[in-house]
This record gives C-alpha cells, sequence and structure tokens, in this order.
C-alpha cells in the first residue's frame, strides 16, 4: 500500500488510507504507524514550543498560526523520514516481528521467576530458623 498524505492537511490521503485499512488490515499497519508517529511528533513540537518563553517582539497570532501549520508539517515529514522508531516499534508489534523477542523475553521472565522464588523460598527458611518467622 503507497497511501502518504504528503502534506498535514491531505485529508484526502487519510480517507484513502482509512478506506484501504478496512479491507487490507496487514498492508495499513505501516502507514496508520506513520501517522500516529507524526501525531505524536506534532504533540511533541507543540509542547516543546509551549516551554520556550517569547518575547513579546515577534509574537502575533499570525506568526502563532504559521509556526503551528509549520510543526504540523514538519511532524509528518519526520515521520515519513524514519521519525523517532515508534512507527517501527508499532509495525513490530503489530505485524508479529517482535515474536522472538517475546520467546527470549518469556524465557528470561521465568528464569527471574525462579530465582526469585528459591530467593524468598531461603529467605523464609532462614526467617524459620532464627525465630523471626511466624
Amino acid at each position: 500500500m503507497d497511501i502518504k498524505p504528503a502534506n498535514y492537511h491531505d485529508f484526502s490521503g487519510l480517507a484513502a488510507l482509512r478506506r484501504e485499512a478496512t479491507t487490507n488490515t496487514e498492508d495499513a499497519i505501516e502507514p496508520v504507524a506513520r501517522q500516529f508517529e507524526a501525531l505524536f511528533l506534532q504533540m511533541m513540537l507543540k509542547s516543546m514550543r509551549d516551554g520556550v518563553q517569547e518575547s513579546g517582539l515577534l509574537s502575533s497570532d499570525g506568526g502563532d498560526m504559521y509556526r503551528e501549520m509549520y510543526d504540523k508539517q514538519l511532524s509528518v515529514t519526520l515521520s515519513e523520514q524514519g521519525g523517532i522508531g515508534i512507527a517501527q516499534s508499532i509495525v513490530e508489534q503489530l505485524s508479529g516481528g517482535a515474536t522472538a523477542i517475546t520467546g527470549q523475553g518469556s524465557a528470561l521472565r521465568s528464569e527471574l521467576l525462579n530465582q526469585a522464588n528459591t530467593q524468598v523460598d531461603a529467605s523464609a527458611a532462614d526467617n524459620t530458623l532464627t525465630g523471626r518467622g511466624s
């Protein structure tokens, strides 16, 4: 699927993405993940701008509007060029690409739980021997 809104205000591209996602969900994962990452980046840029104090000299409603438009377009462009990795992580999770990691993680989790249970059992035995246990 090759549906990529080039501009943040490309609503026809988003509508086409929605149509395609209902018919072919596997192919829609990557473009939807890119859109999500673009939205996340947009919110991050907005928060960064809100955190910076503005001088009264250059601030105006028009300037704020253009700055907001710039940030929205920047977020879409950044996401299309690889972004910060959120889209790739979402694609791996939803496509099943993380199954090897999940299998290794499951084995590691079991091993850690066994070690923790052994330590708890040893601690309980120690407390019983010293009279601190109930």
